[in-house]
């Protein structure tokens, strides 16, 4: 069975340019993503995988060692992205049977908001300091990827791509796409075929005047609220 991780890397191979550019991968995890773009297309990339989970980053470490040569290409930023240099804190994610210990994933909590438990603190830099020369950028950051694009577009000036996961919030799905748009990128989702549910991830255009209201529920959570993300390549026309 193919996995969705291998059907998102073969998608990122179908689009985003991969070959002899420097590769950001934003909320790396546990190095999958990072391991394709190190290794896709001859081994030819600069990868840098940005992480602030240290169990997380263990893991990464051992995928780099795992490879001839790719220590001199692989690199791992050990901390969190945000609008600038600062502390920020991160609330953990829980694996499936609710143990956090063996949970990969975490999410920036916005200031001001109340403590909770399974918090970490941790340094975050904004994308241009950490890689000012980034071509292509993959950000999985579970939400927060909206005050990182306000602060990179403009400040990242010789990204080719960004790949992106975004997370449905209070802010206009056209909002965003607009933002890429105006800065000369054409912007792609992903989706299935309703006949082929499990089938290759497929490319679609994004219209300008995409909302939220427009996609299907991913999932729905114990409170009753709902999850929607879409997947897109923001691509230079």
């Amino acid at each position: 069975m193919v996995t969705s991780l291998a059907l998102q890397a073969r998608w990122y191979e179908e689009l985003l340019p991969l070959d002899r550019e420097v590769v950001v991968d934003v909320g790396a995890n546990v190095g999958e993503l990072s391991r394709f773009f190190a290794t896709t297309h001859g081994g030819r990339n600069r990868v840098l995988s940005v992480e602030p989970l240290s169990e997380n980053i263990r893991e990464i470490e051992a995928k780099i060692a795992a490879i001839p040569g790719a220590a001199e290409r692989w690199t791992i930023a050990p901390c969190a992205v945000s609008s600038r240099d600062a502390k920020v804190r991160l609330r953990l994610g829980r694996s499936e049977d609710g143990d956090v210990a063996t949970a990969h994933n975490s999410v920036v909590v916005e200031p001001g908001a109340p403590k909770g438990p399974d918090e970490r603190e941790v340094d975050a830099k904004t994308l241009s300091a950490i890689c000012p020369d980034a071509t292509v950028i993959k950000l999985d950051i579970e939400g927060h990827e909206y005050a990182v694009l306000d602060q990179s577009l403009d400040a990242l000036g010789s990204v080719k791509a960004w790949a992106i996961e975004l997370h449905m919030t209070d802010r206009r799905l056209s909002d965003t796409i607009g933002a890429l748009r105006s800065r000369g990128f054409r912007v792609f989702g992903a989706g299935r075929r309703r006949s082929d549910p499990t089938g290759p991830w497929v490319t679609a255009e994004v219209p300008p005047s995409l909302e939220w209201a427009n996609l299907p529920v991913a999932s729905t959570h114990h409170d009753g609220s709902v999850f929607k993300m879409l997947h897109v390549v923001a691509r230079r026309a």
